[in-house]
């Protein structure tokens, strides 16, 4: 055998090596197993991890991947409590962006199992809904959280210089937890599971001596 052969297939033997630990790595903090992961339910026959939310083709017209399931155009009843135009003008503003996704499934107005060619209800995963269109009682989101924000509400810290303290980031507020600048749902629900503490509900940091929510609350 000469030596050509012979790092050929030293070469093949690292790549299969590196092939075949590549599942126990990734499945390690992704989307399977999650509370995301929708196979085996009923209503997703496909037993397809990614297709109750993206498809890659025919997708709803929304500023996030390739989103394919139902969405409410309802008016929110937000909460308002809060040093920002965006919340105050008219006591009711619509969530956007990922906010916007979260709720076609969260606000039980939508059925679960509403995405691609399903359009009825067919049992899906919960029918008592995490929140409604009268969210007037529950963090407000959509909204721009800067330094501005910070220095009128006086209980915040500026994202912009706050660590956030998320597992494995030395980033700011800004950096890991805001997305276009605007506080999110997944400001604080890592939807992917990618970062989420185990045992949470997809929480990007724990709620243990209210560390989530002493991320950006002053006090």
């Amino acid at each position: 055998m000469n030596c050509r052969s012979i790092i050929k297939q030293k070469t093949l033997a690292v790549a299969a090596t590196l092939i075949l630990g590549l599942p126990a790595a990734l499945s390690a903090g992704t989307i399977v197993g999650s509370p995301h992961d929708f196979r085996g339910y009923e209503w997703s026959e496909s037993g397809q991890i990614c297709t109750p939310c993206h498809t890659p083709h025919q997708t709803k017209k929304m500023p996030l991947p390739l989103w394919d399931h139902g969405l409410k155009t309802d008016t929110y009843e937000m909460y308002a409590t809060v040093q920002s135009p965006e919340l105050e003008e008219g006591g009711g503003i619509r969530p956007k962006n990922s906010s916007k996704i979260c709720l076609s499934c969260h606000d039980g107005t939508v059925a679960p199992e509403t995405f691609g060619d399903i359009t009825e209800d067919t049992g899906g995963f919960h029918k008592a809904p995490d929140f409604d269109t009268g969210m007037g009682s529950n963090h407000p989101v959509s909204f721009v959280y800067d330094s501005s924000l910070a220095a009128a509400d006086g209980d915040l810290y500026d994202p912009a210089t706050k660590l956030s303290g998320v597992a494995g980031s030395t980033g700011t507020i800004s950096d890991d937890m805001l997305f276009n600048g605007k506080m999110e749902c997944s400001s604080c629900h890592d939807v992917h599971n990618t970062r989420a503490v185990e045992g949470t509900k997809l929480l990007l940091k724990d709620t243990a001596g209210s560390g989530l929510c002493l991320t950006c609350h002053d006090k």
